[in-house]
């Protein structure tokens, strides 16, 4: 790499900030052990972790599902758009994933994610996240008081998606961007 080339990565990218991120090789592996120790240091929390992860997405679906049957009782037309936006974002991303098929954190460096997953290949983006977060959106246009706790929840499952191992956190910011950009233009721009 030429001097000028090597200045300029450094002024984009300053080592500083690669350690801290943690993207490159074994930078990853060593950021990725020191963010994962504290649930690794107890025995039951490996197993509170994914607990936490699946269960706040069946939370959130439940709430979502709920909610759709209660718009069907009541014959809300807002039912139709409620159900189209997130499923038309779950195809988008689930197209997206399978076009770019990105190697997971586990497939690519030698760590051992606390999330169990046979999965190889489609890290990118989380489908995962990206499924809660555009439910949370519904939710947020139908009901805002649980559309802001299902964001809170989203939060803490992009935390656990990228600390279980499963995913990087470009994947879930990646995932989250696509579903706020899709619930943004299906229930308040159209």
């Amino acid at each position: 790499m030429s001097r000028p080339a090597a200045a300029c990565q450094r002024i984009i990218q300053p080592r500083r900030f690669r350690q801290r991120v943690g993207y490159h090789g074994r930078m990853y592996a060593d950021w990725y052990e020191h963010i994962s120790a504290p649930w690794r240091a107890h025995p039951r929390a490996r197993r509170a972790l994914a607990v936490l992860d699946r269960g706040l997405v069946y939370l959130i679906a439940a709430v979502y599902l709920g909610t759709l049957m209660w718009l069907c009782v009541r014959q809300d037309v807002r039912v139709v758009r409620a159900a189209l936006v997130p499923a038309a974002t779950f195809a988008l991303v689930t197209v997206v994933r399978s076009a770019v098929n990105e190697p997971r954190p586990y497939e690519t460096y030698a760590v051992d994610p606390l999330i169990h997953k046979d999965t190889h290949g489609k890290s990118f983006p989380s489908r995962h996240l990206a499924s809660a977060v555009i439910i949370a959106c519904a939710l947020t246009w139908l009901l805002p008081p649980a559309g802001i706790a299902a964001f809170v929840a989203c939060a803490v499952v992009a935390y656990c998606r990228i600390v279980g191992g499963v995913h990087y956190p470009r994947d879930v910011v990646a995932a989250a961007l696509i579903a706020l950009a899709c619930g943004a233009l299906g229930f308040f721009v159209l």
